[in-house]
């Protein structure tokens, strides 16, 4: 699992330069950079990204990987969507960890 969420994380560390602004082009603002993890749920980032969608959230590109049985799928996304990716995650079965950004 630490294999599967560095190799994520060091993507998202090699292409985070510049100026940021909110994802698919969204108003700028407090991002967060978000970690949801599972087990046994191999299109996990396809079902967070519908999920997402249903609450009016546009993402990006996530990031995803897997070890063994756990998969993980790495997103930037806008501080106020924090509440829809919550009830996402929980709707999933998934665990979510806040990797930066906002911690409230």
């Amino acid at each position: 699992m630490d294999a599967a969420v560095g190799s994520v994380m060091a993507a998202l560390d090699a292409r985070t330069t510049g100026v940021r602004t909110a994802p698919s082009g969204g108003a700028a603002g407090p991002l967060l950079v978000a970690a949801v993890t599972a087990r046994s749920l191999p299109d996990l980032a396809s079902r967070l990204r519908t999920a997402l969608a249903r609450e009016g959230i546009t993402v990006g590109s996530i990031g995803i990987a897997a070890a063994g049985l756990h998969h993980v799928a790495t997103l930037e996304i806008a501080g106020s969507a924090r509440p829809a990716l919550e009830a996402a995650t929980r709707a999933l079965g998934a665990q979510l960890s806040i990797v930066s950004g906002e911690t409230a």
